[in-house]
């Protein structure tokens, strides 16, 4: 692995995982599919770059260089922000403007880049502004629970806020969850059988589309789902 990488729980309701990495070397990182919204603030031996990436429904190839040092945040399923209409960010990453390598431009705003430390100093004041929302029918169909609606309007909350459906995003959720067990060693079968899958055909085919590498690779990559 051409990086260091450390994570961590977030005190706000809206996040997932905040994790950091220093970059060791050049080379590609493959990120999964995760149906999320994610914050990256990375500064550079020279500048500072902000990415704004909506819900991801494939992997992405996403490069690294030796001497950048990056901040990432994961927000929950069913979080989105409020300045964008949260479907036109599916499968697209956009870096935000910055008037200087320690200010981004987010919602009309400026605000300050975060360090590990105090992301979440950041996260309660973009909350404070309205700029997160989470999506409780979202959060209820992801749960198992029966939302208090019609299962066509399910259906319109996802795409509204993931631009997948719910089947769509259960199948994203579940080839992380296969990929994160292989890479701890649990054997195919036995993922295959814990989480449902029909057969191991069945689950290499959505771990292989969904996080770009086969079961038998997961098993030993050295790199974070």
């Amino acid at each position: 692995m051409g990086f260091l990488y450390e994570e961590k729980a977030s005190s706000s309701r809206f996040v997932d995982i905040v994790w950091r990495t220093v970059d060791v070397s050049d080379g590609t990182y493959l990120a999964s599919a995760d149906a999320c919204f994610d914050l990256i603030f990375t500064r550079m031996p020279v500048g500072s770059r902000v990415l704004f990436s909506g819900p991801s429904s494939r992997p992405t190839v996403v490069p690294y260089r030796a001497g950048n040092r990056h901040v990432g945040v994961r927000f929950t399923q069913g979080t989105f922000f409020t300045h964008v209409e949260p479907r036109s960010m599916c499968d697209r990453t956009v870096p935000l403007t910055m008037p200087d390598d320690d200010h981004f431009v987010l919602g009309d705003r400026t605000w300050t880049m975060p360090d590990y430390e105090t992301v979440d100093a950041l996260l309660a004041a973009l909350e404070d502004d309205g700029l997160l929302a989470h999506d409780d029918v979202i959060d209820a169909a992801l749960q198992g629970s029966e939302p208090p609606v019609s299962p066509r309007t399910v259906e319109r909350h996802f795409t509204r806020v993931t631009g997948r459906s719910l089947r769509q995003v259960r199948q994203i959720t579940r080839a992380r969850e296969a990929a994160a067990r292989l890479r701890t060693g649990e054997a195919i079968a036995d993922v295959a059988y814990a989480l449902g899958y029909a057969d191991q055909s069945h689950l290499t085919r959505d771990v292989k589309q969904l996080t770009g590498y086969t079961p038998a690779q997961s098993q030993h990559r050295d790199e974070p789902v």
